[in-house]
């Protein structure tokens, strides 16, 4: 099934799954299975191979032993009866040895594909599932119910699959032991299908809440160690551990509710087993007694036998809590893969069972010019609640163009459509006359250099965060970038050079180190567009002076977006759009704005006589 799930706009939950993918979880699963087929039929025949050994031994203690040996007193078949006995033992144990390594096998198969799949689909989403979702659920259902999902061929094969050649072995052994007494007991067997269909509901509900709690319990611990400067500058510990508490309460009852379901569950079924028990031992005993219908060696075969029925159908019947666990787990696995990826030229090459057909775009990308033209554009975050009204502007390739004004202005929302992070809702962007959907993505932003003022640095060296915009770069060329983003110095004079871990997120450098090493990462792309959102908010005099030099020239020849506040950084571009309540109030150069009145000399006024403020 790959029907694909649009993200709710002004929703703060983007996880909309429907009751058709829900439905259809078990045979998206299934699929999965499919691709490890030839595994699950050696896996199957060492089950069926195991369970017909397992069943052979109570026929012959029974008929054998039993009734041949011991009653005859019938020693010289004695040898016959020791030899089958251990022949079936060691049978069943090669069978057992094959089933649990080709099980795993195939178990880690299947898991790896689904979190693979996952992840690389997690990956393909837009940007907006990120804004509006929380990292810590969708951590949660990349490893946890990934994990429990793992248990689905286990369960299928050596729980289900096994259980039920036990089932039906048994039973077909027991009818050719006495058709009546086998007869007797099917009402029991009735009983415990009925507890099945009852319980499978609500377990599968109470399942289903119990994952979501853990979610919820994730998300509140990542961001509160994500942000534990925040919390522990407003002194929020207690609150935050309130919060926790009350999560990690409700995760409590919940999984205690789901215990008693699955101890009613269990009850039932031991009653029905109790029952059947009871009709063995009034009907068969008067019948070995009086009527000789069967004969001692008969009816220790039948017990053994009874127990061998009631064991799958007890195991079955418990399925049911697990079944439903793993397939509540894979609706969370499936709900983040019904969501519609990113339409990138690598996922069209894609030919997984998760991934949806996507709309074509140009294949073949021709070398970007850089020449941006907005064209009547207008968008929102919410649809109700517009951020950018017909913003229309043509930026030539190789001009640089400030965007400035008031915060919350809609500045950095045209950067993010620009990298097509979101899509216009009116009006359209060109790149050098091509509209930006029919650009390949991977292209698009393999052209686009980016540095924002909230710097994100992963864990690792400096060398390997530089090299992140292009891993194939020579060391030569990684040192170029930070010499040119005045990042060299402090990471040559670190006791291990361009090898310094640079700590999660970067927490280990000052604020001006971690925005030397974005840019130098921004350099390294050798983009034709660059975007610097507050570029060197972070960095002293000095530094800021020295990057200005270094941005100006590494932008000879490039189209530049240049976000900023301070508007003494931006006196030498080629145009300045001044942008206010989402729309360009102002267009034009540093001189031309600065003769007229309007907003742009408002501001620059204001900061002259104030160089330090931040609008």
């Amino acid at each position: 099934m790959n029907d694909k799930v649009e993200i709710p706009k002004g929703s703060q939950a983007f996880l909309r799954p429907t009751e058709q993918s829900r439905k259809g979880t078990f045979r998206r699963l299934m699929r999965y299975a499919a691709g490890v087929w030839p595994i699950l039929m050696t896996l199957g025949t060492c089950i069926v191979g195991s369970t017909l050994l397992d069943l052979a031994r109570p026929w012959i203690f029974g008929f054998m032993l039993l009734d041949r040996v011991i009653r005859h007193q019938d020693l010289t078949r004695l040898p016959a009866v020791v030899w089958l006995l251990t022949g079936a033992f060691v049978g069943q144990q090669v069978f057992d040895f094959g089933s649990d390594v080709l099980q795993e096998l195939a178990n880690q198969r299947l898991v790896n594909r689904v979190r693979c799949d996952l992840y690389e689909h997690t990956m393909a989403l837009p940007v907006e599932c990120f804004d509006r979702g929380r990292t810590g659920d969708m951590l949660s259902r990349i490893s946890g119910d990934i994990d429990t999902v793992e248990g689905f061929l286990d369960t299928l094969m050596q729980n289900i699959g096994s259980e039920t050649v036990k089932l039906v072995g048994a039973l077909a052994a027991m009818f050719a032991v006495s058709v009546k007494l086998t007869l007797f007991l099917l009402p029991t067997v009735v009983a415990l299908s009925c507890s099945v269909l009852f319980f499978r509901k609500p377990v599968k509900q109470f399942s289903r809440r119990v994952r979501n709690l853990v979610g919820d319990m994730s998300s509140l611990a990542e961001e509160a160690i994500g942000g534990v400067r925040v919390v522990k500058t407003f002194c929020a510990e207690k609150f935050e551990v309130s919060r926790f508490a009350k999560k990690s309460g409700e995760l409590l009852q919940g999984r205690v509710r789901l215990k008693k379901l699955s101890a009613l569950y269990s009850t039932s079924v031991e009653l029905c087993i109790f029952a059947g028990t009871l009709i063995v031992i009034k009907v068969g005993t008067p019948w070995v007694v009086v009527a000789g219908s069967i004969t001692i060696g008969g009816l220790v075969a039948f017990v053994t036998y009874l127990d061998k029925l009631y064991g799958p159908v007890k195991s079955l019947s418990k399925m049911n809590l697990s079944i439903q666990k793993i397939l509540a787990a894979g609706d969370r696995v499936f709900e983040v893969m019904d969501i519609t990826p990113e339409p990138t030229a690598r996922s069209r090459e894609l030919q997984k069972p998760s991934f949806p057909k996507l709309a074509i775009v140009e294949d073949a990308a021709a070398p970007i010019v850089g020449d941006v033209r907005f064209e009547n554009v207008s968008f929102g975050y919410d649809p109700e609640i517009p951020v950018l009204k017909n913003i229309s502007m043509h930026v030539k390739a190789g001009e640089v163009i400030a965007l400035v004004g008031p915060s919350g202005g809609g500045k950095t929302t045209i950067a993010n459509l620009l990298l097509r992070f979101y899509n216009p809702t009116e009006g359209r962007i060109l790149l050098d006359g091509k509209p930006l959907n029919r650009i390949p993505m991977e292209h698009l932003r393999k052209q686009i250099g980016v540095v924002s003022q909230e710097t994100y640095l992963f864990s690792g060296t400096g060398r390997d965060n530089i090299a992140y915009a292009n891993t194939d770069s020579t060391d030569a060329q990684i040192v170029d970038a930070a010499m040119a983003a005045h990042a060299h110095g402090f990471l040559f004079e670190s006791p291990d050079g361009y090898f310094t871990q640079v700590g999660e997120r970067g927490v280990q450098l000052s604020g001006g180190q971690r925005q030397r090493i974005a840019i130098a990462r921004a350099i390294l792309r050798n983009p034709r567009i660059l975007i610097f959102d507050e570029a060197t908010s972070h960095l002293d005099s000095e530094s800021e002076e020295l990057i200005q030099e270094a941005l100006e020239k590494i932008s000879q020849g490039r189209t530049v977006f240049v976000i900023a506040h301070r508007l003494s950084s931006v006196r030498r571009a080629d145009k300045i759009a001044v942008i206010e309540n989402g729309m360009i109030v102002q267009f034009g150069r540093h001189e031309e704005l600065i003769a007229r009145e309007g907003v742009y000399r408002r501001l620059y006024s204001l900061q002259m006589d104030s160089p330090d403020t931040r609008l």
